[in-house]
């Protein structure tokens, strides 16, 4: 993304689901990916994180009829939602994004985990959405 504002590392995969404990306990069984963590976010999301070294995979189960997860299993069913990057500034990697042809999805907000994203259209990256995510500082 270029000085200040690049992407460090995939930071997580977040994958739109119906049942979320049903989810979870089939990728244990079947890629022993335990869930580790849930989070209910903003009262419209179940979020399960199943940690895979440095990176996680969310499930992603919609609790009410709005947003762009319910949206997304409404329109599409279950699947992969988005792939998303930890990058150092989010606000210049959003504005580097959108100079280079990005548009915007959800601007910068607090997501899971209290970290601040933003959602890139998946338009003309593969029809991909983008996730950027506001790298955790580093310890002292």
């Amino acid at each position: 993304m270029g000085q200040g504002a690049g992407v460090r590392k995939l930071d997580h995969i977040g994958i739109v689901v119906r049942d979320l404990e049903a989810t979870a306990a089939a990728w244990e069984q079947v890629l022993g990916l335990a869930m580790e963590e849930v989070e209910e976010y903003q009262g419209i999301l179940r979020i399960g994180f199943l940690p895979l070294g440095e990176m996680d995979v969310e499930l992603i189960q919609p609790i009410t009829e709005e947003g762009l997860n319910a949206d997304f299993l409404r329109e599409r069913g279950e699947g992969v939602h988005h792939v998303a990057f930890a990058v150092t500034d989010l606000e210049a990697a959003v504005a580097q994004a959108l100079e280079r042809g990005a548009k915007l999805l959800l601007a910068p907000t607090v997501g899971a985990r209290g970290r601040r994203i933003a959602f890139l259209e998946g338009e003309g990256l593969g029809g991909t959405i983008v996730e950027l995510v506001a790298a955790p500082e580093s310890p002292p």
